[in-house]
């Protein structure tokens, strides 16, 4: 049996190990490592988008966008590069502030004096990507970084840039997309490095090449390390995730930032934008899986980030955010694990429930705020708490179940334990009562003192146990040096009365083979006949109640046997139920005593009685 303060202690170490291995989940950081937990905590991302739902993207970003419609008037792919230098024309005519071509303008094509002609005339971005391993080295232009801050990365690919006729017109960003590792794009790299003959160079993203090119005197800066960095844009610090990229935070589906069609360009609203131009015709490839959008086209996720610089709402995923991840799964565990432990299920379910919302509640308004804090991370550490906290209130109250058991007959405790609510049927059922208390047992406890009687009593109780479990009685009460047993709950048998009989037996033998017995006599008295079998108690303290005439029998039936200087009396109405009984009792130097009117009673019963039992076969 565990001391309260023993519950405690097992309370304070686990609750330090459940915290210990919260920190230890908050260092690894699920959501940022196996590929696995990547695509939970996106989906987990996505799902604080779809709760948050669209806002309304600045005004300040539009894309040019060849569509469906587009391509089905050109009747060709990739577009023309008069078609992209007609739609340079509109922009440059339309007042725009730059211009981004999510082009790879690879080789020279027919129309490329007419591009290079439009490109001249507007602040213009071309695109650079990855080329494989063994393509020619290009000599491309420098990556537009004032400060570059950044550990050398050995054997970076190629760069596969424009053409050599438009290269001179325009400034160069990658546009290189990140997928996490469900497909999905929810980042873009802040910078790529590339392998060109003058070098390897920085190049940044398309989104920020355009910004730039919309501010001549927008400093732009790199500063990366193996966890993360920051990007200077301007005034503007961007911090960059442990990937070295930049969270998207999305404005809503694909079309959200405004979109013309180059198949409709009448009179596009572009003064003062910086418009990307892009391709978004189905079947063509430049589609992507995003947080509100399966198919969001590829030049608005470029489009988005040039959105979130301008109104500067950045979703942070870096090594700050990491500090309060590990903080809030610290909290959440521990709430976790005091809310599970509470003892009773309803309150522990609702405590449960309660801090499981209020975890969604704070990882929500932390990603409206622009923290993007690992739900992985967060939702495992509670679930630790939650879990650990159950499951050693589990133990403990199996435990405490356990103990309480000994308090009771292992034939009710399963019965008493798993009801609802617990009790007996109403009516009275037919049972055989024995009451069993020691001869002169007064005398030799004032000779014990307190102890000796506690061990003394301590013998005797568990001598009945011994003899009573294998004939499937139950002690209703022990009382000092006396036991009231029962047999026939929780259900009666036809051979409840030989049961009782085989237990006066081995309850006797018991006593003769013990050698620590003090030489005391027992008596037994015995009824049978129907009681009445309840739960008595108020709401929190309960306890089984045996009563009925045949209690207060069997009672008398003892003092009785006292009175005759008899060890046992039983009553005909429990030896004469059938042959068998009757028969064993004589085997066991039992004999009628004749009717006698008990103490308290009116009615004269029928009395067997007799000395300690001779051993008979059973």
């Amino acid at each position: 049996m565990v001391a309260p303060d023993g519950f405690r202690r097992e309370w304070r170490i686990t609750g330090a190990i459940v915290v210990l291995l919260s920190l230890l989940i908050a260092i690894w950081h699920p959501g940022d490592r196996s590929p696995f937990w990547q695509g939970v905590e996106g989906r987990l991302l996505d799902a604080r988008f779809l709760s948050r739902g669209p806002i309304s993207p600045p005004a300040g970003v539009a894309i040019i966008a060849f569509d469906d419609a587009a391509m089905s008037q050109l009747e060709t792919f990739p577009p023309p590069r008069s078609a992209l230098a007609e739609a340079v024309s509109v922009a440059t005519e339309a007042g725009a502030a730059a211009i981004a071509l999510d082009f790879l303008l690879i080789g020279p094509r027919a129309g490329d004096s007419d591009l290079a002609e439009a490109l001249a005339r507007i602040n213009a971005v071309l695109g650079v990507a990855e080329a494989p391993v063994d393509a020619e080295l290009q000599d491309l232009k420098g990556g537009g970084f004032s400060v570059v801050i950044a550990p050398e990365i050995d054997n970076p690919l190629p760069a596969l840039g424009p053409t050599e006729t438009l290269r001179s017109m325009a400034a160069i960003g990658h546009v290189n997309l990140r997928h996490d590792s469900d497909g999905a794009a929810r980042r873009l790299g802040a910078a790529q490095y590339l392998a060109t003959q003058g070098g390897n160079i920085w190049y940044p993203s398309l989104a920020m090449a355009a910004l730039k090119a919309s501010d001549s005197e927008l400093d732009l800066q790199l500063r990366s390390s193996p966890t993360g960095g920051r990007l200077s844009v301007g005034e503007t610090q961007i911090a960059l995730d442990g990937q070295g990229a930049i969270p998207l935070n999305f404005y809503g589906q694909a079309g959200t930032i405004p979109t013309y069609s180059f198949a409709e360009l009448a009179d596009p609203d572009l003064r003062g934008k910086i418009i990307f131009v892009g391709a978004t015709a189905t079947g063509f490839g430049d589609r992507h899986a995003t947080s509100y959008d399966a198919t969001f086209p590829g030049v608005e996720l470029h489009a988005t980030l040039a959105a979130n610089v301008i109104e500067q709402r950045f979703l942070r995923h870096d090594a700050l955010t990491w500090s309060w991840d590990i903080a809030l799964a610290l909290i959440a565990s521990t709430l976790g694990f005091f809310a599970a432990r509470l003892d009773r299920p309803w309150l522990g379910v609702l405590a449960t429930a309660t801090v499981f919302i209020a975890l969604a509640i704070v990882l929500q308004a932390a990603f409206v705020a622009g923290w993007w804090l690992d739900g992985v991370t967060a939702i495992f550490s509670l679930l630790l708490g939650t879990s650990t906290g159950a499951g050693l209130r589990l133990v403990q109250h199996r435990r405490r179940a356990a103990n309480l058991a000994l308090y009771q007959s292992p034939l009710l405790v399963e019965r008493l334990a798993d009801a609802t609510n617990p009790r007996f049927e109403a009516s009275a059922r037919p049972a055989v009562v024995l009451f069993v208390d020691v001869a002169n047992f007064t005398t030799h406890s004032e000779r014990l003192g307190p102890e000796g009687t506690a061990d003394f009593l301590r013998l005797f109780h568990g001598l009945v146990e011994q003899s009573l479990e294998p004939q499937r009685g139950i002690i209703a009460h022990f009382a000092g040096d006396g036991a009231m047993v029962v047999f026939g709950l929780p259900e009666p048998g036809p051979d409840d009365s030989i049961r009782a009989l085989r237990f006066i037996e081995a309850l006797y033998a018991a006593v003769g083979a013990c050698s620590d017995w003090p030489g005391l006599g027992l008596r037994v008295g015995g009824h049978a006949g129907p009681v009445k079998t309840s739960i008595i108690g108020g709401k929190r303290h309960k306890q089984l109640a045996v009563s009925g005439d045949v209690v207060n029998t069997a009672s008398r039936l003892q003092d009785f046997a006292k009175s005759q200087s008899a060890a046992i009396a039983l009553s005909s109405a429990l030896l004469l139920s059938n042959p068998e009984t009757r028969e064993h009792a004589e085997q066991m130097g039992l004999r009628p005593a004749g009717q006698h009117t008990l103490r308290g009673r009116a009615e004269p019963i029928e009395i067997w009685m007799g000395p300690p039992p001779i051993a008979v076969e059973p």
